[in-house]
């Protein structure tokens, strides 16, 4: 007597779908690791070897690495820099910004930017002489 066999089918997996979730896996982590950015960039503040003075007749703004800055002798907190610089155009000609070292440069842009609109044309940048102390 002859027994009736099935065929038997060997499983096979589909793999398109895998395909498609690997894609789209890489394509998230490409674009993911691109928006990336630097958010600090290390710079080092070159030092002057010039011997000139500084002008009697500009304003002295002095930039300490964190806290208020000194406007004339005055601290002013960084916010309020613009609205103090803008009655002080008509009475000195260009802004001296003297910086500590260590100050950030984003800090130091800032100010410069608050001169500007506050109407100053000029400015000038105190560097430290090799014996320590600003012009």
């Amino acid at each position: 007597m002859k027994f009736e066999t099935r065929n038997r089918t060997s499983p096979t997996i589909n793999l398109t779908a895998l395909i498609d979730c690997v894609f789209i896996l890489v394509i998230f982590i490409v674009l993911g690791a691109n928006f990336h950015r630097i958010q600090a960039m290390e710079v080092s503040i070159p030092e002057a070897k010039s011997s000139g003075k500084a002008d009697a007749e500009s304003l002295v703004i002095t930039i300490p690495v964190t806290g208020a800055i000194d406007v004339q002798g005055k601290k002013i907190e960084l916010d309020e820099l613009r609205d103090v610089l803008q009655p002080m155009v008509s009475r000195f000609e260009t802004v001296l910004l003297v910086a500590d070292q260590s100050a950030s440069v984003q800090r130091v842009v800032q100010i410069l930017s608050d001169a500007q609109a506050a109407g100053f044309i000029a400015v000038s940048i105190a560097t430290q002489n090799p014996e320590g102390h600003a012009p």
